[in-house]
């Protein structure tokens, strides 16, 4: 067998005591103390949550080579809003976070403003305070009863549910009339209740099945039709419309 020299023991013995050494003396240099702290967000800065931003201020001051950025991209992919984090140094000075955000198709907001949640693929997650103003910016938000969000926090969005945000979010810019989105559902076996607010005509459409686009815009032009026909910016009650498959049924 082979023998291994000395010189090579040596080496492999002593290499990590001098990285050890190294990295201390990194550590003590402020040359490296960080100053600048850049997060770059892969889809929508303005939707990084705030906490995350004052949490990693928090590092001012500490060199680069003191903290662990393993454990701490665990720590901060926590953050519900957080799909995935990356740290990077960025010498001498700066630490540089690249934050990939979750793919959300709507807020869900309890009709009482109390609660937030966040659709993250099946279920809700709780959406910080300081943090809603910005998501509003980009999704679309559904109002819904304290009691249906906490069902759909424990079961799970439902079949209804996921019809009524793809009908929210493919109305877009068609109907900018609609102030808010309503939705209740109190049976599993059926659509539920969707309410679309017009408030400058002071009406509501009441979506009872799964429609097109192009069904709720023509409830929307009745309903302005209407307002012109009977003057009915004058009354302060609300006109409601129920819209089916079918047709739609003045009340």
């Amino acid at each position: 067998m082979r023998r291994i020299p000395i010189g090579v023991k040596l080496t492999v013995m002593i290499l990590p005591l001098v990285v050890f050494l190294v990295f201390i003396t990194l550590r003590s240099l402020p040359q490296f103390n960080i100053t600048t702290i850049k997060v770059v967000a892969v889809n929508g800065k303005e939707k990084v949550p705030s906490s995350l931003k004052e949490h990693l201020a928090t590092f001012v001051g500490r060199s680069l080579f003191e903290l662990n950025f393993n454990r701490l991209e665990r720590e901060l992919e926590s953050y519900p809003t957080i799909a995935s984090l990356e740290l990077k140094r960025t010498l001498p000075s700066s630490l540089v976070a690249t934050v990939s955000l979750v793919e959300s198709p709507a807020l869900v907001q309890t009709n009482d403003g109390k609660e937030t949640y966040l659709v993250a693929e099946n279920t809700l997650v709780r959406l910080p305070g300081e943090d809603i103003d910005a998501w509003k910016k980009e999704v679309v938000t559904i109002l819904v009863p304290p009691s249906y969000a906490q069902m759909l926090r424990v079961y799970g969005l439902d079949r209804s549910f996921h019809q009524v945000m793809e009908l929210a979010n493919s109305l877009g810019e068609k109907t900018t009339l609609i102030t808010s989105i309503k939705y209740d559902n109190n049976s599993s076996n059926s659509f539920g209740k969707m309410v679309l607010e017009i408030s400058s005509l002071n009406a509501q459409i009441w979506v009872r099945e799964p429609v097109g686009t192009a069904q709720i815009q023509a409830a929307v032009a009745l309903a302005q039709q209407d307002q012109k026909d009977t003057l009915s910016f004058l009354s302060s009650e609300d006109k409601r419309y129920d819209l089916y498959r079918e047709g739609l049924v003045r009340r």
